[in-house]
């Protein structure tokens, strides 16, 4: 029971960055389900912009080593990548 606790606490704690994710990630998908394959480089911006941003923000306020600088940018892209099947799903979900 303890186990599952820790775990349970380890997931909300990514929560946040998830949902500040999704935002850019919404816009992005929402530009490309909406203009075709010709916005696919502004979809892209979208989508670099809140990758990088965030983990740069996130990095800025830590002094950390560089493992830990791996491992928060490993778990971003983890987040990242949450929030873009999120914000595919409810773009390809709400616009059909």
């Amino acid at each position: 029971m303890d186990t599952l606790l820790v775990i349970l606490v380890e997931v909300l704690r990514l929560v946040p960055l998830i949902m500040v994710f999704y935002i850019p990630s919404l816009f992005g998908m929402a530009t490309l389900k909406e203009k075709g394959e010709a916005y696919r480089v502004k979809a892209g911006l979208w989508f670099g912009i809140a990758l990088v941003g965030v983990i740069t923000v996130e990095l800025v306020f830590r002094s950390i080593s560089a493992v830990q600088v791996a491992a928060t940018v490993g778990t971003s892209l983890l987040q990242f990548a949450v929030a873009l099947a999120l914000a595919a799903f409810t773009v390809y979900r709400l616009a059909d």
